[in-house]
């Protein structure tokens, strides 16, 4: 059996629901890896396990209602929606992909260097409008009393569950806790009145040094859905995994500044992590 795969940045990661169990071989593994001229594969296994691991899915799959929330936590999504008014649509105006874009550019200045994404105006408003196509992306617009936006992302809908793609707010207005407001509503919209399974922000994040899923589970409390990473090189890939491991630290080091070697560290880091389920 064939099953789909995306490619990524190198990579390509088997398209399925994270609660799905699907057995894959080696060779049809390899036989991905040479028909996508990828460097590995990946997909994850044992979705849940009652244990900890190294790899987990970040989701919620229980809505929290304000009133139940602790008091550190109520206090910080009611004080978002007190300086913030959010809307859900499907259409995006000009003005608003502009409005996205400038966004966008304040949220990726606060990166660093080593993995800070380059955009340009007209390939996200291409990818925007792409995205205003489909019928299972919900966009989320957040703007401030002067009707100005300090928060967006968006979700795409896949059956039973939510994708948390995409959620940005520019450093600067962080403290104003539009990111509490905005997760809260997205909880309420798909958990409480949509009835979805689970909202999913996706799994451990290697590449971007963020506490974005640990603020969920602290403030709007996700979970870490723990499971198993399973990963398959291409045979150079396998070599030079091999060879630079015992090294890693160093690569590391040498990354803090220089996307090459970061890239490098967080193939390296994988490695570790799926070494950890052997």
């Amino acid at each position: 059996m064939h099953h789909q795969w995306n490619k990524y940045q190198g990579a390509i990661l088997l398209q399925k629901l994270p609660y799905e169990e699907i057995s894959v071989s080696y060779t049809e593994v390899q036989n991905a890896i040479k028909d996508n001229h990828a460097i590995l594969a990946r997909w994850t296994s044992e979705f849940d396990l009652q244990e900890p691991t190294e790899w987990w899915y970040c989701i919620n799959d229980k809505f929290t209602a304000l009133e139940n929330l602790s008091a550190k936590q109520r206090y910080r999504v009611k004080k978002g929606i007190g300086n913030c008014d959010i809307f859900i649509t499907q259409e995006l105006s000009d003005k608003i992909i502009d409005d996205i874009y400038k966004l966008l550019l304040e949220s990726f200045a606060d990166y660093p260097e080593a993995y800070r994404p380059k955009i340009n105006l007209d390939a996200t408003k291409k990818w925007l409008k792409e995205l205003a196509n489909d019928k299972n992306i919900d966009f989320w617009l957040t703007y401030n009393h002067d009707q100005k936006l300090i928060g967006y992302g968006y979700c795409e809908l896949e059956k039973d569950i939510v994708w948390l793609r995409q959620i940005k707010v520019p450093t600067k207005y962080l403290g104003t806790e539009v990111n509490a407001a905005l997760a809260y509503r997205i909880c309420e919209h798909y958990l409480y009145l949509k009835k979805y399974r689970f909202i999913c922000d996706g799994e451990r994040n290697i590449k971007h040094m963020t506490n974005y899923q640990d603020f969920l589970v602290r403030v709007l409390n996700f979970r870490y859905a723990y499971c198993k990473l399973n990963i398959v090189y291409s045979w150079w890939m396998r070599i030079a995994v091999f060879m630079l491991y015992p090294v890693r630290s160093l690569i590391k080091w040498l990354g803090k500044n220089n996307p090459f070697f970061y890239n490098a560290y967080c193939i390296l880091k994988q490695e570790e992590i799926r070494k950890s389920f052997i």
